[in-house]
């Protein structure tokens, strides 16, 4: 069974079957609920099993995702069988039953305990919630016995027509307009090419029968037009999607866009994508010149030069999305080139982007324009680019020169600068590090003392180190003492 996927690797590949089933998850079983959409998702996650089933690898990392889709298949089911079982609304939002809008504690304040039955179904046992050591307002459990529930089943849901049989939604056929015109008007109409839309969606239609409506006059229809292909991504999804970046409607690009962004992982990197994408860099809409970015990176169809020319936008979100994009082609010297951008967003994007290139071992001379530029972020005017550049200095090395800055930023008025300083000093010499990461560990701020707890441990080997620790145990932050712990 976990090998199957090797054994026909032209399979569906693990993307695109996750993206499917994280889909129902978000159409059924989140918030708000109902005893229908649970049952709906039940039927859903059962059908996945021959699609998880079919799904195709080639490599050892490619096995091991395809079992993390089994693994989220079933807990999927559990969280909509749990659900399915509550018969009651509880915790706000997280768990809002529109069937059952009450809370029901006399019969719902239980624990629902998940086992397999002898016959490997999902059963159920409530187990009521023992009384509070602290006692809690409003809240007075009693305990008591638990009570069997046993396997919850679907509830029946109708539907418009068989279910194994998906709906006939073929063209426009004399019938299906006069149907059409009945309900929405005219044949023709931009109501009528909706739902001709969204009944060819239930086909899982090819690329071609959905493209005239990603030319259709009305904006509503192109839209609508970009959901269906997010949602049954045919093969060409990514080019359609990204000639749709082109649109005259906002709209329709930002629709787009946020597709694009959403089908990342399950998008091919085709070279003609990749020339789509670096089209709209040039488009007048930031929205449109930031999501191409993060494709492009994402599907590593950019060049750094691309990236680099990018870092002149004049939108703020263009800039950030470069700055990334350069990370993944360890461009060094124009990520350096972006430490003095106007924007307090980028420099900070800089700081932390430096310091994911700077971890690699990389040419002495890279390593020299690194340190450089995070020495001019690490005495930037903000104290968020400041902090940034100075915990950045953990993964990069921190020399001399800037250990004695962070020793003296463990003093700055803002705690992000001081947590900054605390982290840096964990790649600096013990002798300059440890005192004053010592000293840190009386900072009224319990994220700077954990920074400094964190950073002791990197130097354990000291006494000096070690004896500070153990003082950080009786810290009054459990999360404070819990890494003290550890690090002893």
């Amino acid at each position: 069974m976990i090998y199957r996927p090797l054994r026909h690797p032209d399979g569906p590949p693990q993307a695109q079957v996750e993206y499917k089933l994280r889909r129902f998850v978000n159409d059924y079983v989140a918030p708000p609920k109902s005893g229908a959409r649970l049952s709906l998702a039940l039927e859903a996650f059962e059908r996945m099993r021959a699609d998880i089933a079919a799904m195709g690898a080639r490599t050892p990392h490619e096995l091991m995702r395809c079992a993390e889709v089994t693994f989220i298949r079933d807990c999927a089911e559990m969280a909509a069988r749990a659900s399915l079982a509550r018969t009651e609304s509880r915790w706000g939002l997280y768990h809002d039953r529109l069937d059952h809008p009450g809370r029901d504690d006399v019969s719902w304040f239980h624990h629902l305990d998940l086992h397999k039955s002898p016959s490997g179904a999902m059963e159920f046992t409530a187990r009521p919630v023992a009384p509070y050591l602290v006692p809690v307002e409003e809240f007075t459990p009693v305990g008591g016995p638990s009570r069997r529930i046993g396997e919850v089943r679907a509830e029946h849901v109708a539907t418009a027509g068989p279910r194994e049989v998906a709906p006939v939604t073929a063209g426009p056929t004399a019938a299906r307009a006069t149907a059409l015109a009945d309900r929405t008007g005219a044949p023709g109409t931009a109501s009528s090419r909706l739902l001709e839309l969204l009944a060819l969606a239930e086909t899982e239609p090819e690329l071609g029968l959905v493209e005239p409506y990603l030319t259709d006059p009305d904006p509503a229809v192109r839209r609508t037009a970009v959901s269906v292909l997010t949602e049954t991504v045919p093969p060409g999804t990514g080019r359609a999607l990204a000639g749709a970046l082109a649109d005259p409607d906002a709209g329709v690009r930002a629709s787009a866009a946020a597709s694009l962004r959403e089908l990342v992982e399950t998008l091919p990197p085709e070279p003609a994508l990749g020339r789509a994408l670096t089209g709209a860099l040039t488009a007048d809409d930031p929205v449109v010149r930031a999501a191409a970015l993060d494709v492009l990176r994402a599907l590593r169809l950019g060049e750094a030069g691309v990236f680099a020319a990018a870092l002149g936008d004049p939108d703020i979100a263009v800039r950030t999305e470069a700055v990334r994009a350069l990370v993944s082609v360890d461009a060094v010297r124009s990520l350096a080139g972006a430490a003095d951008d106007p924007s307090r967003e980028v420099r900070v994007a800089v700081a932390k982007a430096l310091a994911s290139v700077g971890s690699a071992p990389p040419a002495e001379a890279d390593r020299e324009v690194v340190t450089a530029a995070l020495d001019r972020l690490s005495g930037d005017t903000d104290p968020l680019v400041r902090g940034a550049a100075l915990a950045s200095l953990a993964g990069t090395g921190c020399p001399a020169p800037l250990a004695a800055r962070a020793v003296t930023a463990l003093s700055d008025p803002s705690w992000q600068v001081r947590s900054g300083a605390a982290t840096a000093l964990s790649a600096a010499a013990a002798e300059t590090a440890v005192p004053a990461l010592a000293k840190a560990l009386a900072d009224p701020n319990a994220d700077v003392r954990k920074a400094a707890v964190l950073a002791l441990a990197r130097h354990q080997d000291t006494a000096e180190a070690r004896a500070a620790l153990a003082t950080a145990t009786a810290d009054s932050d459990a999360d404070v003492r819990a890494y003290a712990t550890r690090g002893l």
